[in-house]
C-alpha cells in the first residue's frame, strides 16, 4: 500500500510535465506565426512588373500607379556625367487619375528605391539627379486627369541590371521584380530624346 501511494504521485507529476510542455509548444507556434505574419506585412508579395497599384495622390485623389519601362544606360561620350556605379536606370511609370486630377505624392511622402542583394539605391543615390533625361522628360510633377494617363520617369544609379523595385507610398509599400534588360520600349523615346539632346548626338 505504501508502494502504491509513492507512485500516484509521479505520474501526477509525469502528466503535469506533459501539459506545461504541450502549453510551451503552443506557445512556440504562435510566436512563430506572428513573426511570420510580421515578416509577411513588413515585405509584402513581388508583383509582376507593369502590375498596378491603387494609391493616393498629392491631393488625396486615387491614383492607379505601375511601372512599364526601364531603360539601361551606360554614357560613352567623353563630357557627359558618368554615372557612379555601372548604369543610369531610367524607370517609367504610368500614372492614371481614378477620378480626379492629381499628382504623384511628392518626395517626403514617397519614394522609390531599387533593391540589389544587400544594397539599396534611391533616387538620389550616386548621379542619379544628373541622368540625361532629368529635367528633361516628365517627372512625378505632372498632373494627370481622369481618362488620360500620363507616363513620367524616375532615374537611379545602380551596379547591376535587376533587382527589386519598391515603392513606399502613402497607401502602403508595393515591391515589384525589375527586368535585367531594357523592358517597354514604348517607353523609351522620351529617354532617348533626352540622351541624344544631352550628349549631342
Amino acid at each position: 500500500m505504501p508502494h502504491r501511494v509513492a507512485v500516484l504521485p509521479a505520474a501526477l507529476l509525469a502528466l503535469a510535465c506533459l501539459a506545461a510542455s504541450a502549453e510551451a509548444g503552443a506557445e512556440q507556434q504562435t510566436r512563430v506565426a506572428q513573426q511570420s505574419a510580421a515578416v509577411h506585412a513588413a515585405a509584402p508579395k513581388l508583383l509582376k512588373f507593369g502590375q498596378s497599384v491603387r494609391a493616393k495622390g498629392e491631393k488625396g485623389n486615387w491614383l492607379r500607379v505601375s511601372p512599364v519601362g526601364v531603360y539601361y544606360h551606360r554614357p560613352t561620350w567623353g563630357p557627359t556625367t558618368k554615372p557612379r556605379n555601372k548604369y543610369f536606370l531610367a524607370l517609367a511609370v504610368r500614372v492614371t487619375a481614378v477620378s480626379k486630377a492629381d499628382s504623384m505624392p511628392l518626395p517626403y511622402g514617397s519614394q522609390w528605391r531599387i533593391k540589389q542583394g544587400n544594397r539599396v539605391f534611391t533616387t538620389t543615390s550616386g548621379k542619379a539627379n544628373s541622368a540625361p533625361w532629368v529635367g528633361r522628360a516628365q517627372g512625378a510633377w505632372v498632373t494627370v486627369h481622369p481618362s488620360s494617363p500620363e507616363v513620367v520617369y524616375e532615374a537611379f544609379d545602380v551596379p547591376a541590371k535587376g533587382g527589386v523595385l519598391e515603392w513606399s507610398g502613402p497607401t502602403g509599400l508595393y515591391r515589384w521584380r525589375i527586368p535585367a534588360n531594357n523592358a517597354g520600349k514604348a517607353t523609351h523615346e522620351a529617354v532617348l530624346d533626352a540622351i541624344a539632346d544631352y550628349e549631342g548626338r
